[in-house]
């Protein structure tokens, strides 16, 4: 590919966890993404970012297992994870510890920033 930016991909997220099973194939698609070499920029909006709370299991629901596996992201690419800055609050106020460290903005800083991404996948 041409100039570096051409190996970004933003990935916006929306799946709440423990729900449907839908929100497994958010994470199937950026350790894909990660395995082709994408810098990865992923944007989870409201309550998808408990997907990446650290000591939640969906197993008693028969859920696939494997959220945790958010965490292994950055040692598979490049990889910034943002959250709506309020939610991150909640998570802070709640003692929800995330497994991977997120950036925490405003809803219209979040969608600035993944404009500026030649590739984006709503998820």
């Amino acid at each position: 590919m041409g100039a570096a930016g051409d190996k970004r991909l933003a990935l916006i997220v929306r799946g709440v966890p423990y729900g449907r099973r839908a929100p497994r194939a958010d994470l199937d698609l950026a350790l894909a993404a990660a395995a082709l070499d994408f810098e990865l920029e992923i944007y989870f909006i409201g309550e998808s970012l408990l997907q990446l709370a650290a000591e939640r299991d969906g197993a008693a629901a028969h859920l696939p297992p494997g959220y945790r596996a958010w965490a292994a992201l950055p040692g598979l690419c490049k990889t910034r994870m943002f959250g709506e800055r309020e939610w991150v609050r909640r998570c802070e106020r709640r003692g929800i510890e995330l497994a991977v460290p997120v950036e925490g903005l405003d809803p219209d800083r979040m969608r600035s920033s993944w404009r500026t991404s030649r590739r984006a996948l709503v998820v």
